[in-house]
């Protein structure tokens, strides 16, 4: 008896997840290994990174203002990117595409000013790190002083006096960092493995070639691998949150943030279970498949600033990160978890691109598992 699409669908999910069951302890061991591997190793160090970019406003532009900002670039460790207003410096670093701001007033090279302004983006903080070191640095070489607060009373007069502002990602970690772009790479390595995995078993077991030659819908074969491949990506990213959260790291945005992490992870497994069986589907052996799949799925990780900020990327890899979704689903989960918020048109955004990356894919391993369900049935 037919029972349609969706009803195919479910019958078959619910004999994956019965077969998942059936092995509960070892593929909760599995989903529970990676994440932890993860967070104990990069959430113990973390390398110093090079070349960070700074937005400078220099409303001075005289000897000192100058020599401050000479000073500040040549150790390497920032690179300076001038622009002309406090307002547009500030909107770099809401977005990311910078590490920070200063911003230099008008009247400092004759004094009548002395108060350099800083503005850190905490949720990279290694990034912060290196900025806030080197302004230090740059201002004892100079005379000054640092604070955190604003001016005090008891300031001495005539000292240069630099302010950090901390509002962007204020209570961020780096382990914080660490398990946001980690829960997207699990995510994204869950499907793959789980979805491309149960497929080319069922091929060669001969249980797939059985589904096809039954009235059981074609499609609905391919709805449920992809199903459970959301399915064990979402437990996966799941389980990593619980040991992030146990480890040290925080979700800043709350219970709504908690809900955005939920619907950013589940298109991530929807997309990434769908490119899962489109490889799959090419493919006869599953040694092939894991080569595949992990050359595939650790580069885009990679690229999509899981494991270091995309601004640190080399020049000539950032065309690469714009085309990458993973970029986008790594920032939205950040910002839930260091920033505290995730803006509404960033929310929309990131869903649109993620749901355009999933309805490809899944648009190609419909036409791809045709081409296969023909040659078997």
């Amino acid at each position: 008896m037919k029972m349609g699409l969706i009803g195919d669908a479910y019958t078959l999910l619910v004999r994956e997840l019965l077969i998942f069951k059936k092995n509960l302890g070892v593929n909760i061991i599995r989903s529970l290994i990676f994440p932890l591997i993860f967070i104990i190793l990069l959430g113990s160090f973390g390398s110093t990174p090079k070349n960070v970019p700074v937005a400078v406003v220099n409303y001075d532009n005289g000897p000192n203002a100058l020599n401050f900002i000479n000073t500040l670039e040549s150790g390497g460790s920032v690179v300076v990117v001038s622009s002309t207003t406090q307002t547009a410096a500030l909107n770099l670093l809401s977005l990311g595409k910078v590490a920070g701001v200063i911003v230099i007033p008008t009247g400092f090279s004759s004094g009548a000013a002395s108060t350099i302004y800083v503005y850190l983006d905490n949720s990279q903080p290694q990034s912060a790190e290196v900025v806030s070191s080197q302004v230090a640095l740059v201002a004892s070489e100079v005379g000054a002083s640092t604070s955190v607060s604003g001016l005090s009373q008891t300031d001495p007069p005539g000292l240069i006096k630099v302010i950090s502002n901390y509002v962007y990602g204020a209570s961020s970690n780096y382990l914080s960092f660490v398990v946001g772009g980690l829960l997207v790479m699990v995510a994204s390595f869950g499907a793959v493995f789980s979805s491309g995995f149960t497929l080319l078993s069922d091929r060669e077991m001969g249980n797939l070639k059985a589904f096809l030659t039954t009235p059981i819908n074609q499609f609905a074969v391919l709805l449920s691998k992809i199903g459970y491949g959301t399915f064990q990506s979402f437990l996966s990213a799941f389980i990593g949150l619980i040991i992030g959260l146990l480890y040290g790291a925080t979700v800043d945005a709350g219970v709504l943030g908690f809900f955005e992490l939920i619907w950013i992870i589940f298109l991530v497994g929807l997309g990434f279970s769908a490119l899962a069986i489109a490889l799959a589907t090419r493919m006869k052996q599953l040694q092939t498949y894991a080569l595949v799949s992990q050359t595939l799925v650790m580069p885009l990780a990679f690229l999509g600033g899981a494991f270091v900020p995309v601004t640190l990327l080399p020049s000539f890899l950032i065309p690469l990160t714009v085309v990458n979704p993973l970029t986008y689903a790594v920032n939205a989960v950040r910002d839930v978890m260091i920033k505290g918020f995730l803006p509404v048109s960033t929310l929309i955004s990131t869903s649109v691109i993620l749901v355009a990356f999933a309805g490809a894919c899944m648009a190609l391993a419909f036409a791809l598992f045709r081409n296969t369900s023909m040659q078997l049935s």
